[in-house]
């Protein structure tokens, strides 16, 4: 595993990576559809945790139409991503940080390295919140759903801000994949992901594994 140092961009992801709050939007998930069926409910929370930085909007429309196949999905969608919204809110203003992302964000700053967040979580809720626990100024873009992780590295790719030496961190399958996808280095955060299998598919395939950033400036 490279020293911080060594990387000239590194993309972060925000759930499991720059927040411990899988967890809190599990918990979101299932105060949204309290209503609901608790046999669907189940279903819908396991494949929310197996597919790990897909969007809300995704993942609450398959609910609608694929598990509970309402007629009425698209009513159903609005009316349940709103009030996941302000759940989320809630949690995320109060959650706790992944120990040492400060200090390594701090480390970049001081280094000249641009840090971007690349999150399935909604954007405009991402950089709110992220701008609430005064760290957005850490970041030189915050990018978020409903675009995709890949449409936002091509983004950053297209404009010349996404060089070799580039390095992603995160904890789920979406962010291995991109990472992959575009040959960049990536790091698996193990301690708050919802894939508890993360660690050693990344190992299988030759990724670095840190539990926290703590960890990571430990090594260096």
């Amino acid at each position: 595993m490279r020293a911080p140092s060594e990387y000239r961009c590194a993309i972060l992801d925000c759930d499991g990576v720059i927040l411990d709050s899988n967890a809190a939007k599990s918990a979101a998930f299932r105060e949204t559809l309290a209503t609901e069926s608790a046999a669907h409910v189940e279903t819908f929370l396991r494949e929310h945790r197996r597919s790990g930085g897909v969007s809300r909007y995704v993942k609450l429309e398959r609910f609608y139409r694929e598990v509970k196949h309402d007629p009425r999905w698209g009513a159903e969608t609005a009316a349940a991503l709103a009030r996941f919204g302000e759940c989320c809110r809630r949690a995320l203003a109060t959650c706790p940080l992944v120990p040492g992302v400060e200090r390594v964000l701090g480390t970049f700053g001081r280094l000249g390295i641009p840090a971007h967040v690349i999150s399935g979580g909604d954007q405009t809720e991402v950089r709110q919140i992220l701008g609430e626990r005064g760290l957005s100024d850490a970041f030189a873009s915050i990018r978020g759903s409903p675009r995709t992780k890949l449409e936002h590295l091509a983004d950053l790719r297209d404009a010349g801000r996404l060089p070799a030496a580039s390095v992603y961190f995160g904890d789920a399958r979406s962010d291995l994949d991109a990472a992959e996808h575009c040959g960049l280095d990536f790091v698996f955060v193990s301690g708050f992901t919802d894939w508890p299998e993360g660690a050693s598919v990344a190992r299988e395939r030759g990724h670095s594994v840190i539990r926290d950033f703590e960890e990571l400036l430990a090594a260096h």
